[in-house]
């Protein structure tokens, strides 16, 4: 049985121990698996998946098209952007203006700020397909989070969003996505001060927020490289593994999403041979270096000096990276990649070639 969000095969026996363990029927468990909503430990416990802004804007925009066209929600299904199907309760609706509210369910992620908040969306008739945000949702206000003064709604979510409401409902319409206590919530967070203010970002690489406290993770690490013997990618994040895939042709299946736990996959894996894929922050932060120690120009983040040095000295930019890639190559003997946004490589270092010359 394979987990559709991770990729990661559960063995036959692993599945029946953690139904019984858990008091949950094998044909249930075999369900929850292919929707994604949960992750087996090696042990038999069972995390649940929570579903991420992105997903629950997407399902108030659905229900709201569903509303428009006169159709009775209290649920709504639909298509995350890795193409698992998502089933979401409907917490609050309004006929009257085709407004709909999903409420974020961060499922065993404990530490998710955004866990309970309500998303919603409204929807009218309108000549063209269009998207637009309303209260709630954050701006971008620095360099190298994306075109300053847009709002955070990132584009593959755009297009699920579309995707999923022309499903339902046909012609030009508009959907308006905001978020009631967005703004307030934000506060309380690191957004303001990496740049995004007025409200929160709609995201998400898989639709899926995965259940992983900090002590917990490791526990998944330990299974997840437990199986893979030849060569194994670990990144740091779902668009570090998407760039792999996609720039390397690196199979999808051999990597896994470490988040900050990198240094531990690579350190736990027995695998013949290593890779990191990594985007410039987190190399930055794995090395703990301050990258405003190296520059002299003041920059609010390490994506705003990678935009900034994209321009003005290029060479520099892929020199600091370059360097980076080798040191923690030559910490964790495993080959690294670093990506930018778009997916251009900054930096790489490979202990394989480099130590054979």
């Amino acid at each position: 049985m394979i987990d559709p969000v991770s990729g990661k095969e559960y063995p036959e026996e692993l599945i029946k121990r953690a139904a019984k363990m858990n008091n949950i029927g094998y044909d249930a468990l075999i369900e929850h698996i292919k929707k994604g909503r949960v992750v087996l430990l090696e042990d038999g416990r069972i995390l649940k998946r929570g579903y991420t802004t992105g997903t629950c804007a997407t399902a108030a925009s659905k229900a709201a098209a569903l509303l428009l066209a006169g159709k009775e929600v209290k649920k709504v299904e639909v298509t995350t952007p890795i193409g698992v199907k998502a089933e979401m309760n409907v917490a609050s609706l309004d006929k009257a203006s085709c407004a709909a509210c999903v409420r974020v369910d961060s499922g065993d992620y404990k530490d998710d700020t955004f866990n309970g908040m309500l998303i919603c969306a409204k929807a009218r008739r309108f000549p063209v397909f269009s998207i637009r945000a309303g209260k709630g949702i954050g701006i971008i206000k620095r360099p190298g989070l994306g075109k300053v003064g847009a709002p955070d709604i990132y584009p593959h979510i755009l297009k699920n969003i579309e995707a999923n409401v022309k499903e339902v409902l046909s012609g030009g319409v508009e959907i308006e996505i905001f978020v009631p206590e967005g703004e307030k919530i934000a506060k309380n967070t690191v957004l303001p001060a990496v740049g995004i203010e007025g409200g929160i970002p709609i995201f998400g690489a898989t639709g899926f927020i995965e259940p992983y406290t900090r002590n917990g993770y490791k526990h998944v690490i330990d299974f997840l490289v437990r199986d893979i013997k030849d060569v194994i990618g670990v990144s740091t994040g779902a668009a570090s593994k998407r760039f792999a895939t996609e720039k390397l042709n690196f199979p999808a299946e051999k990597i896994i999403v470490a988040g900050n736990f990198v240094c531990y996959a690579i350190e736990k894996s027995k695998a013949k041979r290593k890779v990191i894929f990594t985007m410039p922050a987190k190399i930055c932060d794995m090395l703990d270096i301050d990258a405003h120690n190296h520059f002299n120009f003041e920059f609010s983040s390490v994506s705003e000096l990678v935009e900034r040095l994209k321009k003005i000295d290029y060479e520099r930019l892929k020199t600091f990276f370059g360097t980076l890639a080798e040191r923690l190559a030559r910490k964790t003997d495993a080959d690294v990649y670093v990506f930018d946004g778009s997916g251009e490589i900054l930096g790489s270092f490979s202990r394989t070639v480099k130590d054979e010359k």
